[in-house]
């Protein structure tokens, strides 16, 4: 059973033996160092080492006895760099990692894990704020083996203390009133959709950014939606309805290539950003999409669930479910036919918005890592805010903003001077196509002539064998010996000027090829330029 335990279990006494044993383990630790808490736990390395976890104000200790095995751990807090909950073989969570400069000790079996992680992390903290716990301080902390009813939230309302965030893209969960930077994810996950997950990353990107860039009027949208030939987009501003939720409407064409389908077709999406969303840390945002001229699209609507989840200061993690809705009920064999291409559609989609989200990352963490091309970015955003679309108000005002005009201008040359060299690039290869054309029908020229005199000496050669056996005494050897002697030259002769053609065809392939590859490279310079 894991401790802290209570006085309806165990004798006051034990806490006194509990203590006394604690000092006889760990002989070295000062005497001022009292025990606070103590967990049933195992220490995983080669073998799962089953013992015990002492806390006090200072240090953190580990005891195992296996068949008369010691294994003694003592690790001052001060010297712990970063903290995890963690699951053992990544489904069970019931472990926490300790992280030193030189070691990581994996611990394990942890009856309430959650519950353990928060008095660790809470004594940790004070001692990188160097502040100590009074004599308040740690009779709160001993109450733990007094009382049963005492829950953790309670606890640390005693103890007024600043919330760090030192666990980088971990996640931890106080209470409501707590001010982490980060959100506990295994409450949350449970709300997916029952259709399909499919977008679940962690991206290099706020939380409220990636909130921005999704569902406001953002040039990544705009991108997004010209790359997926949605057009005509219309979207009403955030809407506080009643029950305090958010509505916000779409309407867009989507243009179709299926000739089943026509060549496009109108939908309206209603997102929806629930009360429960928390500015910059956790967003709720359900999509309803409702195509209108495709077939069936009276039986069925799509429904998105968008989770944002603040995992640090500039990373999110974005969780994107779908399931597939029906108004009515359709014959079998046209639900299947629904169900068929709606799924390949959303794949697709989804595919592509993550892969250009990956983009925008990358993007944005360059601007991050380089300070001029940062202060550019916030000095047109200061530009544009002025015009920007009002963000959904959730517990502070904010607004958003993106590249400015200088910026458009810029792609706009780049764009042009791609476009010249697109063309002069076209008119060549058509040149030497031409050229290679002619060059072809001239070699067909010659080979005719090769066959008809090929053809014409053979002709010849059976003209002679006949004429020596019919009339022998009429034609001399010596004129037949002349007559194959000017055929054999005139064939000579074909063969040599097909030859030099051949070699001229080969000095135009090859010149064509390196026109090719200097176009390319010049092209591939301007490309990396842009």
């Amino acid at each position: 059973m894991e401790g802290p335990l209570t006085v309806r279990q165990i004798s006051s006494s034990t806490y006194k033996d509990r203590n006394e044993e604690y000092k006889r383990q760990f002989t070295h630790l000062p005497d001022t160092e009292k025990l606070i808490a103590d967990y049933a736990c195992a220490l995983q390395r080669d073998i799962l080492l089953q013992g015990r976890l002492y806390l006090s104000e200072n240090w953190l200790c580990f005891y195992s006895n296996i068949f008369r095995w010691e294994t003694t751990i003592s690790i001052a807090l001060k010297n712990i760099t970063f903290m995890t909950k963690e699951k053992t073989a990544r489904l069970i969570p019931n472990a926490i990692q300790i992280v030193t400069e030189g070691e990581k000790f994996f611990f394990t079996s942890f009856g309430a894990r959650d519950r353990s992680y928060l008095s660790i992390f809470r004594l940790w903290q004070n001692v990188l704020l160097d502040k100590g716990l009074g004599r308040e301080e740690l009779q709160s902390e001993k109450q733990i083996k007094k009382s049963p009813s005492l829950t953790s939230e309670k606890r640390l309302s005693r103890v007024a203390s600043k919330s760090l965030d030192l666990n980088k893209n971990e996640y931890l969960s106080l209470d409501k009133s707590s001010t982490s930077d980060s959100v506990d994810e295994e409450n949350i996950t449970e709300k997916d959709l029952h259709g399909r997950l499919f977008i679940n990353r962690v991206f290099h990107i706020s939380a409220e950014k990636m909130f921005e860039l999704l569902f406001t009027s953002s040039r990544f949208m705009q991108r997004f939606a010209n790359s997926r030939n949605i057009i005509d987009v219309v979207s009403t501003p955030w809407n506080v309805e009643p029950g305090g939720d958010q509505l916000r409407t779409m309407t867009y064409t989507i243009v179709l290539n299926n000739p089943l389908t026509g060549k496009c077709t109108t939908a309206t999406e209603k997102q929806t950003l629930y009360k429960e969303s928390r500015e910059a840390r956790f967003y709720l945002v359900d999509a309803e999409v409702l195509t209108h001229h495709v077939p069936y699209h009276d039986y069925f609507y799509t429904l998105n669930r968008y989770h944002i989840i603040r995992s640090s200061k500039q990373k999110c993690r974005l969780r994107v479910s779908t399931d597939l809705k029906y108004r009515k009920q359709p014959w079998a064999i046209v639900k299947s036919l629904i169900e068929k291409n709606s799924w390949s559609s959303l794949e697709d989609y989804f595919k592509q918005l993550e892969s250009d989200l990956l983009m925008e990352e990358s993007v944005l963490n360059q601007s991050i890592e380089d300070p001029g091309k940062l202060s550019g970015v916030r000095r047109r955003r200061r530009t544009f805010n002025r015009t920007a679309e009002t963000v959904p108000k959730l517990s502070s005002q904010r607004s958003s903003g993106d590249v400015g005009l200088d910026a458009k201008g810029h792609v706009t040359g780049k764009k042009k001077v791609m476009e010249s060299c697109n063309t002069a690039l076209i008119v060549v290869m058509s040149i030497f196509l031409l050229l290679l054309v002619l060059l072809n029908v001239t070699l067909l020229l010659k080979l005719s002539k090769i066959e008809y005199a090929a053809q014409s000496f053979y002709r010849l050669h059976l003209q002679e064998e006949k004429s020596l056996n019919l009339a022998s005494d009429m034609t001399s050897r010596a004129e037949n010996i002349q007559k194959n002697k000017d055929q054999t030259h005139r064939l000579k002769g074909v063969l040599r000027d097909s030859i030099l053609m051949l070699e001229q065809l080969k000095s135009s392939l090859i010149m064509l090829q390196r026109t090719f590859d200097l176009l390319n490279k010049n092209k591939t310079g301007l490309a990396v330029g842009s």
